[in-house]
């Protein structure tokens, strides 16, 4: 039976996503015109299904809005090729890219001329499609990766890499240690492309786990983030699972998990009215359990400001 529930700090939505959704929302405001958005905003279904009911239109490419459209790309980035077609097509862009993605995204064009690139991310991710739009790249997504693209390298030529910013922390180190390895003329950057919001979300379940049955991630499937936090949580406590909203919740799951103490976060994309409905329902389930803050959390205070124009 559920006695106690701690909430992880940070959880839910990081800077990246917040400038993303305001960036939409103030476009909204500023036009009387049709948005488009291309790709999810973020990867959470709840916030997309939000932005439709106001009246946002979510496109998988840009062919599926007309010439001279209003479109936004989302948090994940775009290749350059994108950018391109919009241009040609007239249309008015926003792109509401994370800052960090972009930030990526720079480190990519200041290396394509003149060095080899290792791209770590994960294959179809949103993220890794626009980042690796920028520059040849050799993606690898695990450590036996690594030894197979051996005879892809060139050993007279400088080698560097990059990652997704939404990896797990102590898998991707696995892999740098790994291309070190096979590599050691790889020059390594003067910082990771992980962001600060998965490194902390990661490091407080990390905090957690030694001090609960259990971790509960809520978050989309799609979210990489997410499922890198269950991935960690699982390790050490293999009962840790993901929901993505209340109604996915079963009482008689949990009771065949025989969770006493459970620790609940959330991914970056996660908003923070699903956060809380999934709480309430738990307490409707165990109405006796009392639901605290882990000890010793700290609060995302991370901030992103919008640019004075939105639209080019």
């Amino acid at each position: 039976m559920l006695k106690k529930i701690y909430l992880a700090n940070p959880r839910g939505f990081c800077a990246g996503v917040k400038y993303a959704i305001s960036y939409v929302e103030n476009v909204k405001r500023t036009t009387n015109e049709q948005l488009y958005v291309r790709k999810e905003i973020v990867h959470n279904k709840r916030v997309v299904e939000d932005m439709k009911k106001n009246g946002i239109k979510f496109i998988s490419e840009l062919n599926e809005a007309p010439d001279g459209a209003t479109v936004i790309f989302s948090a994940h980035g775009v290749s350059p090729e994108v950018v391109e077609y919009a241009k040609k097509h007239n249309m008015k862009i926003g792109d509401a890219t994370c800052p960090l993605v972009t930030r990526v995204h720079r480190k990519a064009r200041k290396f394509k001329d003149n060095h080899q690139i290792i791209y770590i991310g994960h294959t179809g991710h949103d993220e890794a499609i626009g980042t690796m739009g920028e520059a040849e790249m050799i993606l690898v997504e695990t450590v036996e990766d690594v030894g197979k693209i051996k005879n892809r390298i060139d050993p007279s030529k400088p080698l560097t890499y990059l990652m997704q910013t939404t990896l797990s922390v102590i898998d991707t180190k696995e892999i740098v240690n790994k291309i070190e390895e096979f590599f050691p003329f790889v020059e390594h950057p003067e910082k990771d492309d992980i962001c600060y919001a998965t490194t902390e979300r990661q490091e407080a379940v990390d905090q957690m786990l030694d001090h609960v049955d259990a971790i509960m991630v809520i978050g989309a499937e799609n979210s990489s983030n997410s499922m890198r936090l269950v991935q960690l949580a699982g390790k050490k406590k293999p009962g840790s699972f993901r929901v993505s909203s209340a109604e996915k919740l079963s009482k008689a799951e949990f009771e065949e998990r025989k969770i006493s103490i459970l620790g609940v976060t959330a991914g970056a994309s996660t908003p923070q009215i699903l956060i809380d409905e999934i709480i309430q329902k738990l307490k409707e389930f165990y109405p006796e359990s009392s639901v605290e803050t882990f000890p010793g959390s700290r609060e995302d205070s991370m901030n992103f400001r919008l640019p004075a124009q939105l639209l080019k």
